[in-house]
Protein backbone atom coordinates (compact mmCIF):
# COMPACT_ATOMS: atom_id res chain seq x y z
CA UNK A 1 0.00 0.00 0.00
CA UNK A 2 2.87 2.26 1.21
CA UNK A 3 4.29 1.84 -2.60
CA UNK A 4 1.27 2.02 -4.45
CA UNK A 5 0.48 5.91 -2.43
CA UNK A 6 4.09 6.72 -3.36
CA UNK A 7 3.61 6.02 -6.74
CA UNK A 8 0.31 7.35 -6.88
CA UNK A 9 2.26 10.78 -5.59
CA UNK A 10 4.57 10.49 -8.06
CA UNK A 11 2.58 10.64 -11.44
CA UNK A 12 0.68 13.30 -9.78
CA UNK A 13 3.69 15.02 -9.06
CA UNK A 14 3.20 15.54 -4.90
CA UNK A 15 6.17 16.68 -3.73
CA UNK A 16 6.64 17.49 0.45
CA UNK A 17 5.39 21.56 -0.90
CA UNK A 18 2.61 19.81 -2.75
CA UNK A 19 1.82 17.41 0.24
CA UNK A 20 0.96 20.29 3.14
CA UNK A 21 -0.21 22.88 0.34
CA UNK A 22 -3.01 20.08 -0.36
CA UNK A 23 -3.75 19.39 3.54
CA UNK A 24 -3.84 23.15 3.63
CA UNK A 25 -6.36 23.80 1.33
CA UNK A 26 -7.96 20.23 1.62
CA UNK A 27 -8.53 21.63 5.49
CA UNK A 28 -9.63 25.11 4.15
CA UNK A 29 -12.14 23.27 1.59
CA UNK A 30 -13.41 20.87 4.81
CA UNK A 31 -13.05 23.65 6.69
CA UNK A 32 -14.85 26.01 4.63
CA UNK A 33 -17.74 23.52 4.32
CA UNK A 34 -18.22 23.39 8.06
CA UNK A 35 -18.50 26.88 8.17
CA UNK A 36 -20.86 27.31 5.31
CA UNK A 37 -23.27 24.43 7.26
CA UNK A 38 -22.93 26.49 10.43
CA UNK A 39 -23.24 29.77 8.97
CA UNK A 40 -26.60 28.24 7.85
CA UNK A 41 -27.70 27.13 11.24
CA UNK A 42 -26.21 30.04 13.42
CA UNK A 43 -26.62 32.97 11.29
CA UNK A 44 -29.94 34.23 9.62
CA UNK A 45 -30.61 34.92 6.10
CA UNK A 46 -29.69 38.85 6.63
CA UNK A 47 -27.20 38.53 8.75
CA UNK A 48 -25.33 36.06 5.86
CA UNK A 49 -25.25 38.34 3.82
CA UNK A 50 -23.51 40.66 5.97
CA UNK A 51 -20.92 38.34 6.71
CA UNK A 52 -20.34 38.14 2.94
CA UNK A 53 -20.25 41.27 2.03
CA UNK A 54 -17.99 42.15 4.70
CA UNK A 55 -15.69 39.89 3.29
CA UNK A 56 -15.69 41.87 -0.32
CA UNK A 57 -15.48 44.86 1.07
CA UNK A 58 -12.15 44.22 2.85
CA UNK A 59 -11.06 42.76 -0.65
CA UNK A 60 -10.83 46.75 -1.23
CA UNK A 61 -6.87 45.83 0.04
CA UNK A 62 -6.22 45.73 -3.69
CA UNK A 63 -6.36 49.05 -4.29
CA UNK A 64 -3.54 49.58 -1.30
CA UNK A 65 -1.57 46.44 -1.82
CA UNK A 66 -0.93 47.43 -5.51
CA UNK A 67 0.21 43.92 -6.44
CA UNK A 68 3.30 43.83 -4.87
CA UNK A 69 2.93 40.01 -3.11
CA UNK A 70 3.60 37.88 -6.31
CA UNK A 71 6.73 39.96 -7.37
CA UNK A 72 7.95 39.25 -3.88
CA UNK A 73 8.27 35.12 -4.70
CA UNK A 74 9.56 36.24 -8.30
CA UNK A 75 12.03 38.60 -7.47
CA UNK A 76 13.03 36.63 -4.18
CA UNK A 77 13.26 33.39 -6.08
CA UNK A 78 16.07 34.24 -8.56
CA UNK A 79 18.23 35.56 -5.28
CA UNK A 80 17.91 32.58 -3.74
CA UNK A 81 19.36 30.19 -6.28
CA UNK A 82 22.45 31.91 -4.77
CA UNK A 83 21.55 31.42 -0.84
CA UNK A 84 20.65 28.70 1.56
CA UNK A 85 19.92 28.32 5.41
CA UNK A 86 21.95 26.33 7.43
CA UNK A 87 21.18 23.89 10.48
CA UNK A 88 20.30 26.89 12.32
CA UNK A 89 18.03 28.45 10.37
CA UNK A 90 20.38 31.60 9.11
CA UNK A 91 20.58 32.51 5.29
CA UNK A 92 24.19 31.91 4.12
CA UNK A 93 25.58 31.78 0.42
CA UNK A 94 26.37 34.52 -2.16
CA UNK A 95 27.24 38.03 0.00
CA UNK A 96 25.81 39.91 -3.14
CA UNK A 97 22.33 38.05 -3.00
CA UNK A 98 22.37 38.29 0.81
CA UNK A 99 22.22 42.43 0.15
CA UNK A 100 20.06 42.20 -2.20
CA UNK A 101 17.52 40.41 -0.99
CA UNK A 102 17.76 41.87 2.45
CA UNK A 103 17.47 45.71 0.76
CA UNK A 104 14.44 44.07 -0.98
CA UNK A 105 13.00 43.08 2.31
CA UNK A 106 13.58 46.66 4.51
CA UNK A 107 11.87 48.20 1.30
CA UNK A 108 8.92 46.07 1.17
CA UNK A 109 8.26 46.30 5.16
CA UNK A 110 8.09 50.11 4.63
CA UNK A 111 5.97 49.78 1.82
CA UNK A 112 3.09 47.50 4.00
CA UNK A 113 3.57 49.20 6.96
CA UNK A 114 2.02 52.87 4.73
CA UNK A 115 -0.40 50.62 2.94
CA UNK A 116 -2.00 49.08 5.96
CA UNK A 117 -2.37 52.25 7.52
CA UNK A 118 -3.88 54.06 4.81
CA UNK A 119 -6.41 50.91 4.26
CA UNK A 120 -7.52 50.87 7.79
CA UNK A 121 -8.31 54.88 7.40
CA UNK A 122 -9.84 54.67 3.96
CA UNK A 123 -11.81 51.01 4.25
CA UNK A 124 -13.39 51.02 7.54
CA UNK A 125 -15.53 54.78 6.62
CA UNK A 126 -16.02 53.83 3.29
CA UNK A 127 -17.62 50.09 3.73
CA UNK A 128 -19.29 51.97 7.12
CA UNK A 129 -21.46 54.16 4.74
CA UNK A 130 -22.05 51.26 1.84
CA UNK A 131 -23.52 48.81 4.80
CA UNK A 132 -25.47 51.82 6.38
CA UNK A 133 -27.69 51.89 2.96
CA UNK A 134 -29.00 48.24 3.82
CA UNK A 135 -29.55 48.59 7.37
CA UNK A 136 -31.66 45.40 8.02
CA UNK A 137 -29.20 44.42 10.63
CA UNK A 138 -27.99 45.36 14.08
CA UNK A 139 -25.40 45.94 15.15
CA UNK A 140 -22.83 45.69 12.57
CA UNK A 141 -21.01 48.74 12.53
CA UNK A 142 -18.16 47.42 15.75
CA UNK A 143 -17.55 44.25 14.16
CA UNK A 144 -17.00 45.49 10.93
CA UNK A 145 -14.63 48.05 12.22
CA UNK A 146 -12.68 45.66 14.35
CA UNK A 147 -12.46 43.18 10.92
CA UNK A 148 -11.21 45.95 8.65
CA UNK A 149 -8.01 47.00 12.24
CA UNK A 150 -7.45 42.98 12.04
CA UNK A 151 -7.42 42.82 8.16
CA UNK A 152 -4.72 46.38 8.21
CA UNK A 153 -2.52 43.90 10.94
CA UNK A 154 -2.51 41.20 8.64
CA UNK A 155 -1.71 42.96 5.43
CA UNK A 156 1.44 44.07 6.75
CA UNK A 157 2.53 40.47 7.35
CA UNK A 158 2.00 40.24 3.79
CA UNK A 159 5.45 40.54 2.13
CA UNK A 160 7.17 38.51 5.08
CA UNK A 161 5.08 35.43 4.10
CA UNK A 162 5.94 35.83 0.45
CA UNK A 163 9.69 36.58 1.19
CA UNK A 164 9.97 33.58 2.44
CA UNK A 165 8.10 31.72 0.91
CA UNK A 166 9.98 33.11 -2.39
CA UNK A 167 13.03 31.89 -0.58
CA UNK A 168 12.02 28.34 -1.76
CA UNK A 169 10.43 27.53 2.19
CA UNK A 170 7.53 26.56 0.55
CA UNK A 171 7.28 23.39 2.86
CA UNK A 172 7.63 25.73 6.04
CA UNK A 173 5.10 28.14 4.80
CA UNK A 174 2.56 25.23 3.44
CA UNK A 175 3.00 23.27 7.10
CA UNK A 176 1.99 27.25 8.53
CA UNK A 177 -0.48 27.94 6.33
CA UNK A 178 -2.30 24.13 7.47
CA UNK A 179 -1.97 24.79 10.86
CA UNK A 180 -3.16 28.76 11.05
CA UNK A 181 -6.61 27.52 9.41
CA UNK A 182 -7.31 24.72 11.54
CA UNK A 183 -6.76 26.64 14.39
CA UNK A 184 -8.90 30.17 12.68
CA UNK A 185 -11.63 27.76 11.80
CA UNK A 186 -12.04 26.60 15.05
CA UNK A 187 -12.06 30.19 16.43
CA UNK A 188 -14.81 31.10 13.91
CA UNK A 189 -16.69 28.32 14.46
CA UNK A 190 -16.75 28.74 17.97
CA UNK A 191 -17.87 32.25 17.37
CA UNK A 192 -20.37 31.08 14.72
CA UNK A 193 -21.76 28.58 17.92
CA UNK A 194 -22.08 31.48 20.66
CA UNK A 195 -24.13 33.62 19.06
CA UNK A 196 -21.49 36.37 18.43
CA UNK A 197 -22.85 36.95 15.18
CA UNK A 198 -20.81 39.35 13.27
CA UNK A 199 -18.23 39.41 15.44
CA UNK A 200 -17.19 36.03 14.04
CA UNK A 201 -15.65 38.09 11.24
CA UNK A 202 -13.68 39.62 13.03
CA UNK A 203 -12.21 37.35 15.39
CA UNK A 204 -11.74 34.77 12.30
CA UNK A 205 -9.04 37.80 10.63
CA UNK A 206 -8.10 38.74 14.07
CA UNK A 207 -6.55 35.02 15.01
CA UNK A 208 -4.97 34.83 11.40
CA UNK A 209 -3.24 38.14 11.92
CA UNK A 210 -1.54 37.08 15.54
CA UNK A 211 -0.76 33.80 14.56
CA UNK A 212 0.94 34.85 11.57
CA UNK A 213 2.76 37.86 13.47
CA UNK A 214 3.44 35.31 16.02
CA UNK A 215 5.11 32.48 13.57
CA UNK A 216 7.15 35.26 11.54
CA UNK A 217 8.13 37.32 14.55
CA UNK A 218 8.85 34.47 16.84
CA UNK A 219 9.60 30.92 15.11
CA UNK A 220 11.60 32.02 12.09
CA UNK A 221 13.15 34.70 14.05
CA UNK A 222 16.56 33.63 13.07
CA UNK A 223 15.40 33.83 8.74
CA UNK A 224 14.62 37.59 9.06
CA UNK A 225 17.77 38.34 11.43
CA UNK A 226 19.37 39.87 8.78
CA UNK A 227 17.26 42.32 7.55
CA UNK A 228 17.28 43.98 10.86
CA UNK A 229 20.34 45.79 9.58
CA UNK A 230 20.73 47.64 6.31
CA UNK A 231 22.63 45.87 3.53
CA UNK A 232 26.26 46.46 3.00
CA UNK A 233 26.26 45.48 -0.41
CA UNK A 234 24.82 45.57 -3.92
CA UNK A 235 20.68 46.48 -3.70
CA UNK A 236 17.90 45.76 -5.78
CA UNK A 237 16.91 48.90 -8.12
CA UNK A 238 13.02 49.32 -7.15
CA UNK A 239 12.79 51.25 -10.35
CA UNK A 240 14.35 48.83 -12.58
CA UNK A 241 13.96 45.40 -10.96
CA UNK A 242 10.36 45.83 -9.42
CA UNK A 243 8.21 48.68 -10.41
CA UNK A 244 7.62 47.32 -13.96
CA UNK A 245 6.35 44.28 -12.92
CA UNK A 246 4.41 45.72 -9.82
CA UNK A 247 2.85 48.51 -11.79
CA UNK A 248 0.98 46.38 -14.48
CA UNK A 249 0.35 43.67 -11.26
CA UNK A 250 -1.20 46.88 -9.31
CA UNK A 251 -3.89 47.51 -12.47
CA UNK A 252 -4.60 43.98 -12.65
CA UNK A 253 -4.84 43.88 -8.98
CA UNK A 254 -7.51 46.62 -9.00
CA UNK A 255 -9.08 45.17 -12.02
CA UNK A 256 -9.14 41.93 -10.10
CA UNK A 257 -11.34 43.40 -7.99
CA UNK A 258 -14.07 44.11 -10.37
CA UNK A 259 -13.61 40.57 -11.39
CA UNK A 260 -13.65 38.69 -8.31
CA UNK A 261 -14.86 40.54 -5.93
CA UNK A 262 -17.61 43.28 -7.00
CA UNK A 263 -20.41 40.46 -7.31
CA UNK A 264 -21.41 40.53 -3.60
CA UNK A 265 -21.84 43.86 -3.16
CA UNK A 266 -23.82 44.42 -6.13
CA UNK A 267 -26.34 41.79 -5.39
CA UNK A 268 -26.00 43.17 -1.56
CA UNK A 269 -26.85 46.58 -2.97
CA UNK A 270 -29.59 45.93 -5.18
CA UNK A 271 -31.06 42.50 -4.04
CA UNK A 272 -30.60 43.05 -0.53
CA UNK A 273 -28.68 41.26 1.96
CA UNK A 274 -30.62 37.84 1.81
CA UNK A 275 -30.16 37.26 -1.90
CA UNK A 276 -26.36 38.25 -1.35
CA UNK A 277 -25.98 35.82 1.64
CA UNK A 278 -27.25 33.44 -0.91
CA UNK A 279 -24.47 34.27 -3.89
CA UNK A 280 -21.96 35.10 -1.32
CA UNK A 281 -21.84 31.19 0.12
CA UNK A 282 -21.69 30.07 -3.35
CA UNK A 283 -19.25 32.14 -4.23
CA UNK A 284 -17.05 31.19 -1.60
CA UNK A 285 -17.08 27.17 -2.70
CA UNK A 286 -16.33 28.09 -6.20
CA UNK A 287 -13.50 29.86 -4.69
CA UNK A 288 -12.64 27.48 -2.14
CA UNK A 289 -12.15 24.57 -5.64
CA UNK A 290 -9.74 27.66 -7.07
CA UNK A 291 -7.78 27.81 -4.41
CA UNK A 292 -7.59 23.89 -4.00
CA UNK A 293 -6.45 23.25 -7.56
CA UNK A 294 -3.72 26.17 -7.39
CA UNK A 295 -2.36 24.23 -4.46
CA UNK A 296 -0.25 22.94 -7.15
CA UNK A 297 0.74 25.95 -9.23
CA UNK A 298 1.70 28.23 -6.30
CA UNK A 299 4.16 25.61 -4.52
CA UNK A 300 5.94 25.22 -7.97
CA UNK A 301 6.15 28.89 -8.41
CA UNK A 302 9.65 28.84 -6.87
CA UNK A 303 10.72 26.57 -8.42
CA UNK A 304 9.74 27.78 -12.20
CA UNK A 305 11.91 30.83 -11.11
CA UNK A 306 15.20 28.65 -10.44
CA UNK A 307 15.04 26.80 -13.36
CA UNK A 308 14.97 29.86 -15.49
CA UNK A 309 17.39 31.26 -13.57
CA UNK A 310 19.38 28.17 -14.32
CA UNK A 311 18.43 28.46 -17.97
CA UNK A 312 16.77 24.67 -17.85
CA UNK A 313 13.46 26.01 -19.80
CA UNK A 314 12.87 22.65 -21.24
CA UNK A 315 12.56 21.21 -17.80
CA UNK A 316 10.13 24.90 -16.84
CA UNK A 317 7.71 23.84 -19.70
CA UNK A 318 7.68 19.98 -18.69
CA UNK A 319 6.66 20.76 -14.75
CA UNK A 320 4.67 23.91 -15.75
CA UNK A 321 2.26 21.81 -18.21
CA UNK A 322 2.00 19.02 -15.46
CA UNK A 323 1.08 21.38 -13.15
CA UNK A 324 -1.36 22.87 -14.92
CA UNK A 325 -3.56 20.00 -16.10
CA UNK A 326 -3.47 18.60 -12.80
CA UNK A 327 -5.10 21.98 -11.15
CA UNK A 328 -7.73 22.67 -13.83
CA UNK A 329 -8.35 18.87 -13.57
CA UNK A 330 -8.50 18.98 -9.29
CA UNK A 331 -10.85 22.02 -9.87
CA UNK A 332 -13.09 20.48 -12.99
CA UNK A 333 -13.82 17.09 -10.50
CA UNK A 334 -14.71 19.57 -7.69
CA UNK A 335 -17.06 21.56 -9.37
CA UNK A 336 -18.92 18.11 -10.84
CA UNK A 337 -19.29 16.80 -7.19
CA UNK A 338 -20.72 20.63 -5.92
CA UNK A 339 -23.21 20.37 -8.79
CA UNK A 340 -24.24 16.71 -8.03
CA UNK A 341 -24.41 18.30 -4.05
CA UNK A 342 -26.56 21.10 -4.93
CA UNK A 343 -28.59 18.33 -7.51
CA UNK A 344 -29.61 15.98 -3.86
CA UNK A 345 -30.14 19.10 -2.07
CA UNK A 346 -32.94 20.40 -4.08
CA UNK A 347 -34.39 16.80 -4.65
CA UNK A 348 -34.67 16.66 -0.89
CA UNK A 349 -36.26 20.18 -0.34
CA UNK A 350 -33.38 20.35 2.21
CA UNK A 351 -33.55 24.05 4.26
CA UNK A 352 -29.49 24.55 3.40
CA UNK A 353 -30.12 24.18 -0.43
CA UNK A 354 -32.36 27.33 0.30
CA UNK A 355 -29.31 29.12 1.56
CA UNK A 356 -27.37 28.14 -1.70
CA UNK A 357 -27.73 29.60 -5.36
CA UNK A 358 -29.41 27.62 -8.07
CA UNK A 359 -27.88 24.61 -10.29
CA UNK A 360 -28.01 27.26 -13.36
CA UNK A 361 -25.26 29.15 -11.25
CA UNK A 362 -23.15 26.28 -11.20
CA UNK A 363 -23.97 25.25 -14.70
CA UNK A 364 -22.24 28.97 -15.41
CA UNK A 365 -19.91 28.85 -12.86
CA UNK A 366 -17.79 25.24 -14.29
CA UNK A 367 -16.65 26.72 -17.54
CA UNK A 368 -16.21 30.08 -16.03
CA UNK A 369 -13.72 28.23 -13.77
CA UNK A 370 -11.96 26.55 -15.82
CA UNK A 371 -11.17 29.24 -18.27
CA UNK A 372 -10.11 31.29 -15.12
CA UNK A 373 -7.66 28.41 -13.99
CA UNK A 374 -5.89 28.24 -17.42
CA UNK A 375 -5.52 31.97 -17.05
CA UNK A 376 -4.18 32.34 -13.55
CA UNK A 377 -1.76 29.07 -14.61
CA UNK A 378 -0.73 31.00 -17.44
CA UNK A 379 -0.23 34.02 -15.53
CA UNK A 380 2.40 32.18 -13.17
CA UNK A 381 4.03 31.18 -16.02
CA UNK A 382 5.15 34.57 -17.06
CA UNK A 383 5.56 36.10 -13.65
CA UNK A 384 7.70 33.35 -12.83
CA UNK A 385 10.11 35.29 -15.99
CA UNK A 386 9.86 38.56 -13.86
CA UNK A 387 7.84 39.59 -16.33
CA UNK A 388 3.95 41.40 -16.29
CA UNK A 389 3.34 41.58 -20.16
CA UNK A 390 -0.19 42.89 -18.86
CA UNK A 391 -0.48 46.87 -17.99
CA UNK A 392 -2.78 48.93 -18.43
CA UNK A 393 -4.57 46.48 -21.11
CA UNK A 394 -5.46 44.47 -17.99
CA UNK A 395 -7.88 46.96 -17.13
CA UNK A 396 -9.85 46.66 -20.56
CA UNK A 397 -10.99 43.01 -19.74
CA UNK A 398 -11.98 44.07 -15.83
CA UNK A 399 -13.43 47.02 -16.67
CA UNK A 400 -16.04 45.59 -19.24
CA UNK A 401 -16.41 42.96 -16.78
CA UNK A 402 -17.36 45.28 -13.87
CA UNK A 403 -19.49 47.15 -16.00
CA UNK A 404 -21.26 44.00 -17.30
CA UNK A 405 -21.57 43.28 -13.45
CA UNK A 406 -22.87 46.06 -12.60
CA UNK A 407 -25.75 46.02 -15.48
CA UNK A 408 -27.05 42.87 -16.01
CA UNK A 409 -26.30 42.06 -12.12
CA UNK A 410 -28.54 44.64 -11.12
CA UNK A 411 -31.24 43.73 -13.35
CA UNK A 412 -31.42 39.77 -13.70
CA UNK A 413 -28.96 39.13 -10.40
CA UNK A 414 -26.82 36.41 -9.68
CA UNK A 415 -27.37 34.89 -13.20
CA UNK A 416 -26.72 38.29 -15.35
CA UNK A 417 -23.31 38.95 -12.47
CA UNK A 418 -21.97 35.24 -13.45
CA UNK A 419 -23.04 35.27 -17.45
CA UNK A 420 -21.24 38.44 -17.20
CA UNK A 421 -17.97 36.96 -16.01
CA UNK A 422 -18.21 33.79 -18.08
CA UNK A 423 -18.47 35.86 -21.34
CA UNK A 424 -15.59 38.05 -20.09
CA UNK A 425 -13.52 35.06 -19.97
CA UNK A 426 -14.51 33.39 -22.59
CA UNK A 427 -13.47 36.35 -25.49
CA UNK A 428 -11.07 38.58 -23.89
CA UNK A 429 -8.85 36.50 -20.98
CA UNK A 430 -8.51 33.36 -22.11
CA UNK A 431 -7.27 34.45 -25.67
CA UNK A 432 -4.78 37.53 -24.24
CA UNK A 433 -3.57 34.85 -21.72
CA UNK A 434 -2.35 32.22 -24.48
CA UNK A 435 -1.05 35.37 -26.86
CA UNK A 436 1.03 37.27 -23.80
CA UNK A 437 2.28 33.40 -22.63
CA UNK A 438 4.09 32.83 -26.04
CA UNK A 439 5.27 36.22 -25.97
CA UNK A 440 6.51 36.59 -22.89
CA UNK A 441 8.87 33.11 -23.10
CA UNK A 442 9.55 34.48 -27.03
CA UNK A 443 10.87 37.57 -25.89
CA UNK A 444 12.97 36.50 -22.56
CA UNK A 445 14.76 33.33 -24.21
CA UNK A 446 16.07 35.42 -27.24
CA UNK A 447 16.71 38.45 -25.21
CA UNK A 448 18.73 36.05 -22.23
Amino acid sequence: MRDVLLGLAGRLEIDRGVFYALLARGWRAIGGLISILLIAKFLTPETQGYYYTFQSLIALQVFVELGLVVVVVSVTSHEWSKLRLNEEGVIIGDSEALSRLVSFGRKLASWYAVAAVVFVLLVAPAGALFLAKRGSVEGWLAPWLFAVLFQGLLLWTAPFQALFEGCNQVVAIQRFQLWQGVLANVVLWICLATGVGLWSVAALIGIQAAITMYYLGILQRPFFLPFWHPPSGPRIDWKVEVWPMQWRLAVQGVVNYFVYSLYTPVVFHYHGAVEAGRFGMTWQVFTMLQVLGLAWVQTRVPRFGMLIAQRDFAGLDILWRHTALLAIGVFGLGMGAFLLFQVILNHFDLEFGRRLLGTEITLLLLPAGLLAMWVQCAASYWRAHKSEPLGLSAAIPGLINGLLVWWWGSSYGPVGAIAAYLIMLAIISTPLSLYLKYKVTRDYRVQS
